[in-house]
């Protein structure tokens, strides 16, 4: 959207938008994790093409999506080395290029988690998203925008998760009493809820202030890391609300705890957001 040509946003976005097609974006690399300054994955100009060479994995979509937009080192010579990186759109179907799931996951099971292989996939050069030497930059812009998605995707899960632990606590009887009357029952509600719409807030105010052009890369981390936690925190503290009942698979809290996890590690772990937020805090040391 930001990036591509006209004919590219024609070719590649309308069938999304239309439910017709699923994308995928390799970053992530399995000897570099959350470090995308560093990328083993090649991309060589012959031609009118771009040939390319390596791995990619946990990427989301990857075994069902009809294309990847593909972080690539187009100048093994720039200094530092993710100034010399392109993203490059590999379609589905392109001679060495390949998927592979990459196992059972602990959550999130109803998404497609893949390892990207490519062995000398040629692409034509016109599939280069932008301009050469930039998808570094157009990436991190991107996680401006995603680490916001992905903050009220944790938010979601809490609110998911308080929401069955309060109607449970109203319905489930203990020591004659309902668990709502007893008052370590209400503080914990009472937590769990502040914990929510704290991070409801700063959730939305990410949102706003992205909506607004005001890109805020401290902000959209903070949000991402509180709710994250917060997605955590509210769920494993409803299972402990459902008590046994909580551990069955039955009572769909056990599912909010574990999908909840991936939040602090996808699109960037917890850890790094700390180094967002502590680097534009302090600037250059």
């Amino acid at each position: 959207m930001r990036s591509g040509s006209e004919e590219q946003k024609q070719k590649y976005l309308s069938p999304v938008t239309k439910g017709e097609a699923l994308s995928s974006g390799g970053f992530t690399e399995p000897d570099h994790g959350s470090d995308i300054t560093l990328m083993d994955t090649t991309a060589v100009k012959e031609g009118d093409e771009y040939v390319i060479n390596g791995v990619k994995t946990f990427i989301t979509n990857g075994t069902i999506g009809s294309f990847a937009i593909v972080l690539c080192q187009t100048d093994p010579e720039a200094k530092p080395t993710y100034r010399g990186q392109s993203t490059i759109i590999v379609e589905t179907g392109t001679p060495g290029y390949t998927t592979a799931d990459v196992g059972e996951k602990m959550g999130i099971k109803m998404t497609s988690t893949a390892e990207l292989s490519f062995n000398n996939a040629r692409v034509p050069s016109s599939n280069l998203v932008g301009e050469e030497n930039k998808g570094f930059y157009q990436v991190l812009e991107f996680f401006d925008e995603s680490r916001v998605e992905i903050a009220a995707q944790a938010l979601g899960i809490a609110q998911g998760a308080f929401d069955r632990a309060l109607a449970y606590t109203k319905e489930r009887s203990q020591f004659g009493k309902k668990l709502a009357q007893f008052q370590v029952t209400q503080h914990k509600l009472a937590d769990m809820v502040a914990q929510i719409e704290t991070a409801r807030l700063i959730v939305y105010k990410s949102a706003w202030n992205f909506d607004q052009g005001n890109i805020d890369p401290k902000l959209t981390s903070i949000a991402k890391m509180y709710a994250g936690r917060v997605a955590v925190e509210v769920a494993d503290e409803a299972i402990q609300l459902f008590g046994g009942y909580g551990y069955m698979l039955e009572y769909e809290v056990e599912r909010f705890y574990r999908d909840a996890k991936i939040m602090e590690i996808y699109e960037g772990t917890r850890e790094i957001q700390k180094n967002t937020i502590a680097s534009a805090l302090l600037g250059k040391l």
